[in-house]
């Protein structure tokens, strides 16, 4: 147990339990005990400075409105509060007094800060702020960190310990051995499902007593990092949760602001505040009013700017210097305050060098003076508060007061110093700090970049590129691909520089896919110019490759024209080279292409040409794009030509191309099947196979499968009876699938939207939707004849007859053209009743017979026995009336 006045001093440190006024032996009066429960994971990184932090000055109205927000926490009610003000300004300072202010109540208060060396570093926030969770220590072993990650995890996440601590591990670059099976999710859908897990981990912490969550510098974090905070801003708003963030001004959020969002924009000080502030510095140590004017106009209201200043002053050793004596700007201030340093300054200008935050092993090796000298030198800049401290030397970590101060001793360098320092230090790592170099990879690579060391700079950006893919940190890996690029565009031109370039860039596209989509407009313009480095290089297999994408890219988007002269022209040098896997590319991309287009014959034509490549292993396990969709699109077209046995040894053949513990192979090709159930009106196993597919692509988020199957489910649902559901499920799926730029195949499900709303009545709706189906993309044939068909019966009810049969006439006339015979078989009926209700029986019967007797299967499709009943009726009340 602890009294109220011990437990203003641990609150932060622990996790408590309020026990109440309690009465003690010889204590006159009953004392507030908790009693302690578990440590709350705040490490301190604000305690550091605490010691030698300036009187809170000048930001009381800020500091009250935090309080507010604090409260609102206390009470369950999530916030975010971001203090956004430009360098120097006094975010830290504020957040330390609130942390001060809040020592009365229990609560855990985790931190981190982000830094610039590590833009590139998966999580590097998250992963610092989970450590102080887990209770880790330095003499730990893997195997009791790990042990101590599964004890946090399944007490307050309460989550599957199998599924999440492999995502989690190697985050924390924590082995786990054969303890766990490697997940079998795809590498976009493990990062998903972490992110996922550490948003659950955060809240369920949050329960557990008041937690805030203090970030300083966003500005500069990682885009991991960036996204799970914008998962946590938008699902915390009911959780006793405080986000807390520093950031610049330029710092720009991804999320848009909401109720229990707060964003606090810092002033400059007024000139009264700048005074007290100085004279607090100053401490017993008086200035004349001279020099105090002077400082009070030099600094601006800059709160760092005016410590330092009023520093500089006092070490220059005369407290009466005159106006021109005094540096005139803060970088001026922190560069006389370097000079008088002596050798320490040679010091701090090596730690500035190697990043915002340095060990002392790595200062050491990298400026190997004696160790007794180099902490004497650490300990005058600790002193002179230009630094802080963490543990003993040498197992000490020393951070910046504050990135100006890096940013002056870095800049007081001179450019060949600076390179030749970056050389050492990345040297210094990569000689002797194996486990820095192998974990950060990137940290490695800007330290060579920064020395004009480009070969091996582009080897690290290469690495750091792979590392952060393996860890599914996407963004990461696309920056350090590019850095890559960029360096290796600076190399002499030659076949290899060319070669080299197209290797990387193929990894930017394929990272651009993942992060901003297939239609996305910075990945048409890497697709375009990986297309011209291949051309330019001659290089058939990137040649391939780069036309297919291009026309991967203008299909998604729906440019069937461009789409077809790409799909050409990949299919000929698909052929020129030879390459099972990419004459299978070309072969699927001229399905696609030529189905939507009506183009039937020539889906044919390509999926036989085509089939013996499909089997090709590396073609079979391409996601999205391989033969799953190859298999179901000819299935398709095999129904749409009247062949419904060849339609349903098609799908076989996609099922059997499925993985079979791949969840987006099952929800992918599930929704395919469905959507041939949907064309040939099996509504009932339609609503299943969609009903399976959307369940499991909504649980591992597969964006495109769960759009898919929200089309087709919505379109069974309604045909089922439940019109209101279907249209909400269709135009979801719609939505999902334009915002994700997949435009291909709206026109299908507009058409789908447009019965939906037939179904429920919605007449005038229905036409509306049916009208912008047939305009959203005329090159779109394929399922035009049907879209005409809907109109005509929408028509129809309207009392529009000569309209009508118009529809069902072109509806007709159009799929003859395209050799569809179940379109032009279902728009036979349509006509054939509405000849029958006006009088034309004959008529009716000769069209339909027609069409009906060149079938010689599926007789028991919906479709056939209703164009039977009618023959049947027709028939027997023969004559014309």
């Amino acid at each position: 147990m602890i009294s109220d006045a011990t437990h203003r001093l641990v609150s932060g440190l622990f996790v408590v339990e309020d026990r109440g006024a309690q009465a003690l032996k010889g204590v006159e009066r009953p004392l507030q005990l908790y009693r302690v429960l578990r440590p709350s994971g705040m490490r301190g990184r604000f305690a550091a400075a605490a010691a030698r932090m300036t009187p809170f000055v000048g930001r009381e109205d800020e500091l009250r409105l935090l309080l507010n927000r604090w409260e609102r926490v206390r009470e369950g009610e999530g916030q975010v509060v971001t203090i956004i003000g430009e360098a120097g300004i006094g975010k830290s300072r504020l957040v330390q007094r609130f942390q001060q202010e809040i020592a009365a109540t229990p609560y855990t208060w985790l931190e981190c800060a982000t830094a610039p060396f590590f833009q590139n570093t998966p999580f590097y926030a998250v992963a610092d702020m989970l450590q102080q969770t887990f209770h880790w220590h330095t003499n730990q072993n893997s195997e009791r960190r790990l042990a101590a990650l599964e004890a946090s995890l399944a007490l307050v996440a309460g989550v599957d310990l199998s599924e999440v601590v492999p995502l989690i591990a190697p985050l924390l670059e924590l082995p786990i051995g054969d303890k766990y099976p490697l997940s079998s999710l795809a590498p976009d859908q493990q990062r998903k499902r972490l992110l996922a897990t550490l948003v659950a981990w955060t809240i369920g912490f949050a329960k557990a007593q008041p937690l805030v969550m203090a970030t300083e510098d966003l500005h500069w974090a990682d885009p991991s990092t960036l996204e799970l905070h914008q998962l946590l801003v938008e699902q915390s708003a009911t959780a006793p949760l405080m986000l807390l963030c520093t950031a610049r001004p330029e710092f720009r959020p991804q999320w848009p602001l909401r109720a229990h969002h707060t964003q606090i924009t810092l002033n400059r000080l007024s000139a009264r505040n700048v005074r007290t502030m100085v004279g607090d510095v100053a401490a017993q140590k008086a200035l004349s009013e001279e020099t105090i004017a002077t400082v009070v106009e030099r600094t601006s209201g800059v709160p760092l700017f005016v410590e330092e200043l009023t520093r500089a002053v006092l070490e220059s050793g005369n407290a009466k210097l005159s106006g021109h004596e005094i540096p005139v700007t803060l970088h001026d201030s922190l560069m006389a305050r370097l000079d008088r340093l002596g050798p320490a300054k040679e010091v701090i200008q090596v730690g500035a060098v190697i990043g915002g935050e340095f060990s002392f092993d790595l200062l050491h090796a990298a400026h190997p003076i004696a160790e007794e000298d180099l902490q004497r030198a650490l300990h005058s800049l600790a002193d002179a508060d230009l630094l802080y401290v963490r543990g003993i030397a040498p197992d000490a970590i020393y951070q910046f007061k504050h990135a100006l101060i890096r940013d002056a001793a870095y800049e007081a360098l001179l450019k060949s110093r600076r390179k030749e320092l970056h050389s050492l230090v990345a040297r210094t790592i990569d000689e002797r700090l194996t486990a820095l170099k192998e974990a950060h990879p990137e940290v490695l690579a800007r330290h060579w970049t920064e020395a004009g060391e480009t070969e091996r700079a582009i080897a690290e950006w290469s690495k750091a590129g792979k590392a952060a893919y393996a860890r599914n940190a996407f963004g990461e890996a696309l920056e350090s691909y590019q850095r890559a690029v960029a360096l290796v565009s600076m190399l002499p031109e030659s076949p290899e520089r060319d070669l080299r370039e197209l290797e990387l860039r193929d990894l930017v596209v394929i990272m651009l896919y993942v992060t901003k989509g297939y239609a996305a407009p910075e990945t048409v313009d890497d697709v375009a110019r990986f297309a011209a480095l291949a051309k330019k290089s001659g290089n058939l297999p990137h040649l391939v490759r780069s036309v297919f994408r291009r026309g991967f890219t203008a299909f998604i988007s729906g440019d069937l024209p461009v789409a077809g002269t790409l799909a050409d022209e990949a299919l000929a040098l698909a052929q020129r080279e030879g390459s099972p896997h990419d004459l299978a590319g070309a072969h699927g991309l001229q399905i696609w292409v030529r189905y939507w287009r009506g183009d039937l014959g020539g889906v044919e034509e390509h999926f036989v040409n085509g089939l013996k490549f499909f089997d090709d292993p590396s073609y079979r396990q391409t996601r999205g794009g391989g033969a799953i969709p190859g298999f179901a699109y000819a299935s398709w077209s095999a129904w749409t030509l009247g062949r419904k046995k060849v339609a349903h040894k098609r799908e076989a053949q996609m099922m059997a191309a499925v993985t079979a513990n791949d969840p987006y192979d099952i929800a992918y090709s599930e929704a395919l099947a469905a959507r041939l159930r949907g064309y040939m009106r099996e509504y009932k196993q339609a609503e299943a196979l969609a009903a399976r597919a959307l369940e499991l692509s909504e649980k591992h988020e597969f964006p495109y499968p769960t759009a898919l199957a929200r089309c087709v489910l919505g379109q069974a649902r309604a045909q089922l009876g439940n019109a209101t559901e279907g249209i909400d499920l269709i135009r979801k799926g719609i939505a999902g699938l334009l915002e994700i730029g997949s435009r291909f195949g709206i026109s299908n499900y507009m058409a789908y939207l447009a019965e939906a709303q037939e179904c429920e009545g919605s007449i005038a709706d229905a036409l509306e939707t049916v009208e912008r189906a047939l305009q959203v993309n005329p090159d779109e044939l394929l399922y035009r004849p049907e879209t005409l068909r809907i109109r005509g019966a929408l028509r129809l009810k309207q009392g529009n007859t000569d309209l009508a049969k118009a529809d069902f006439r072109d509806a007709i006339a159009l799929a003859q053209k395209m050799s569809a015979k179940a379109w032009e078989l279902r728009a036979a009926i349509s006509l054939a009743r509405l000849l029958r209700d006006t009088g034309r029986r004959d008529e009716a019967r000769t069209m339909l017979a027609e069409i009906y007797k060149w079938f010689t299967e599926g007789f028991d499709t919906a479709d056939l026995r209703d164009a039977k009943a009618l023959l049947e009726e027709l028939s027997i009340n023969g004559g014309e009336r």
